[in-house]
């Protein structure tokens, strides 16, 4: 068993993300804040490599989503999701989120030098945050995931004392 690490380069407004092991809702805070803090510095261009991902849970996909919205508002390109596994396709394309990322079965075209992202140490509160921002990331993406998540969404308000936004 593979244990689940992110790795990232960052050259000029481009960044790739690769993810070693399941993306889930233990490393999905860390992608949302890496991805925001390139963002904040510039990047606007992201390919995310899922060679070495077996599976992705639904807050790792939301977080994906996220990225997508958050890039599309500032006028950056969808995130390009490259060596798409056939499960984790039928995962995206379930959800919909073939629509807002573009997922590419061939290998990324870049040849960069990763380094490791730290876990720095996460708090039960921001790991249900993340979660649940990236269902309702889901729902903005496609609202035919509104049925899938309502139970989650709901459960995580109340663990968290929060009302819809």
């Amino acid at each position: 068993m593979v244990s689940p690490t992110i790795l990232v380069s960052q050259e000029g407004a481009q960044s790739v993300i690769k993810v070693v092991g399941k993306g889930s809702f233990h490393n999905a805070s860390l992608v949302k804040s890496y991805a925001e803090r390139v963002t904040d510095l510039g990047v606007n261009t992201f390919t995310i490599d899922l060679q070495e991902c077996p599976h992705m849970d639904s807050t790792f996909m939301g977080v994906l989503a996220g990225l997508a919205r958050v890039q599309k508002q500032s006028g950056g390109s969808s995130p390009r999701l490259v060596n798409v596994n056939s499960r984790n396709a039928e995962l995206l394309l379930t959800l919909g989120l073939d629509r807002i990322l573009q997922l590419e079965a061939s290998p990324a075209d870049t040849d960069v030098e990763l380094q490791p992202l730290h876990h720095p140490t996460t708090g039960k509160t921001e790991v249900a945050s993340t979660m649940l921002e990236a269902h309702r990331n889901l729902i903005e993406a496609n609202r035919e995931n509104e049925s899938k998540f309502q139970d989650v969404i709901k459960f995580l308000e109340d663990k968290l004392g929060r009302k819809a936004d």
